[in-house]
């Protein structure tokens, strides 16, 4: 069974829940998915926001950038 399928079977199956057990259980754990994001705070969502900014104005080092960069600093 692909994935749309199952989805609908899903749908279906909520759709026909009278629970409200069952209900709550399904919500609880829709609040459990929760984007990880979300939970950084502010100063490490900036970090990325900036690597983001960095990456689309082409500002990056390729991998063997940085392992020259490591073999330098720890005379590897």
């Amino acid at each position: 069974m692909n994935i749309e399928a199952r989805k609908i079977n899903l749908i279906n199956w909520i759709s026909a829940v009278q629970d409200e057990e069952t209900l709550d259980k399904l919500e609880n754990l829709q609040k459990e998915k929760t984007d990880w994001y979300d939970s950084l705070n502010e100063e490490d969502k900036k970090a990325i926001e900036e690597g983001i900014k960095q990456l689309d104005n082409n500002i990056f080092l390729t991998h063997n950038q940085v392992r020259s960069k490591i073999r330098e600093k720890f005379n590897f």
